[in-house]
Formats: C-alpha cells, structure tokens, sequence
C-alpha cells in the first residue's frame, strides 16, 4: 500500500524533532503565537491648539474738566481720537440723562475689547458748567474729537469735530458703541461753528473761556431777579422815549 512508506519516515523525523533545541522550539511557539495576536493601531495625538486668553482691560475714562480739557485736546506726536460724553443732572437735564449715564458706564466694556476704540472722555454739565458754557454743550451726547498730529514748526491743523445726541428714553450701550464700531460720528456734519473747542473764531480770538464765564455768571442769576432787571430796563427806556407832557394849562 501507498501508506506504508510514509509509515516508515515517521520515526525518522521525531528524530529529527527531537535534534531542535528546546528553547528554538520555544521561540518558535510564541512568534507564532504573536502572528495570532492582533497589533494595536498606534494613536496619533491629536494636535493641541493654543488657546490664547484675549486680555481685557478696561479702558480709562478721562474727566474733562475746566482746568485740562486744553491739554488733552493738544495735537502731540500721534494723532489722537476722543469720545467725551456729555451728561448732567438735575440742573443740566432736570433728573433724565441718569438712563443715559448707564448706557455710557456699561458701554465702556464694550470699548475696552477693541484695540481700535477712541480715548473716552467724560463731563458732567452739574460739577463742570464753565466748560459746558464754553463748549456750548448739550447733553446727553458724544462728542467725538479727531485731534491731529502735532506738525513742528506749522500752524495747528483742524480738528474735527462730530457732535452725535443721544435720546434720552432709547439709549443703550451698543447706541454708544456704534459712534465707534459703526463709525455713526461719520454721519452727523462735522462742526466748524463758532463755539468749536479749538478751531472757532471765538477760540483763535481766545474769546470762548471770557464768553463761558459770562454764560456761566447769567446762569447763576435768579430767574426772578432776571425778570425784575428786565422789567427796570423796560421802563427806563421807555420813559426816556416817550416825549414830556405838557405843563397844564392854568
């Protein structure tokens, strides 16, 4: 039969079997053994992102006052722009700006997070009325300033001024925001009247200061002792017009 050589060879190779070293025949088994063991997917990492914390700090609020409003509108070596808004209280806006007040406080917030965002300015009608008097301010409004680069040895180039008022029920934080963000000064005509902080005739004649006092002097007469003044005047001119009478006849 067939089978029988083969019969024949099997003790041959257990010999041969048995000739491997132990240890090959180990190794063996646990490489093969490996080969059934599924190889792990290495995992690639996940790229990390930078997260940048985007500082934000406050931006200052500068009080204008009588004293150093001058100073601050000054072209230096930048040019510069300026937000002063213009409030008051009970005597400037008889008790409705404090709305609008809000909305300003609040909105500083907004331009703090905006490296582009002007310098703001503040002044308070009721602690500063000269300065309003010399300004001719209303309130509640934003005055916005675009103070130019300082030129050596050339005259004072023009600042422009855009003067944009606020609704005293309607106001809102984003209201402000937006004479910057939206750039709503653009749209309100720049002022060159004669009451301009720095480039009107009364400013280059240094007649704006003599004149805000003046306002600010009738502004603290009583309207009653205003009324009574008027109405001596009144008759005093009156009666220096109207002819004599004639002497009665006897």
């Amino acid at each position: 039969m067939r089978i029988t050589p083969f019969l024949a060879l099997l003790p041959a190779l257990a010999a041969a079997q048995e000739q491997v070293p132990l240890a090959d025949r180990v190794q063996g088994w646990f490489n093969k053994a490996k080969s059934y063991i599924p190889t792990p997917t290495p995992e690639v990492a996940a790229p990390v992102e930078k997260v940048v914390e985007k500082v934000v700090v406050e931006k200052t609020v500068t009080p204008f006052t009588n004293g150093n409003w001058q100073s601050l509108l000054t072209p230096s070596s930048e040019p510069q722009d300026w937000l002063v808004f213009i409030t008051g209280g009970n005597k400037t806006c008889f008790g409705r700006c404090g709305r609008a007040e809000k909305a300003f406080n609040n909105s500083v917030a907004l331009f703090s997070t905006d490296p582009t965002s002007p310098n703001l300015g503040y002044v308070n009608c009721d602690t500063e009325p000269i300065l309003c008097a010399i300004w001719s301010a209303g309130a509640p409004s934003g005055w916005y300033f675009k103070v130019p680069q300082a030129q050596i040895g050339e005259e004072r180039a023009a600042t422009p001024l855009h003067v944009v008022y606020f609704n005293y029920t309607t106001v809102t934080p984003e209201k402000i925001y937006e004479v910057h963000s939206e750039k709503a000064w653009a749209d309100v005509e720049a002022y060159e009247g004669a009451f301009h902080p720095t480039d009107g005739w009364l400013a280059q004649y240094n007649l704006n200061i003599v004149l805000g006092y003046v306002i600010y002097a009738f502004s603290r007469i009583p309207s009653w002792a205003m009324m009574l003044g008027i109405s001596m005047f009144s008759r005093n001119f009156v009666s220096r017009r109207m002819p004599p009478r004639p002497a009665p006849a006897r």
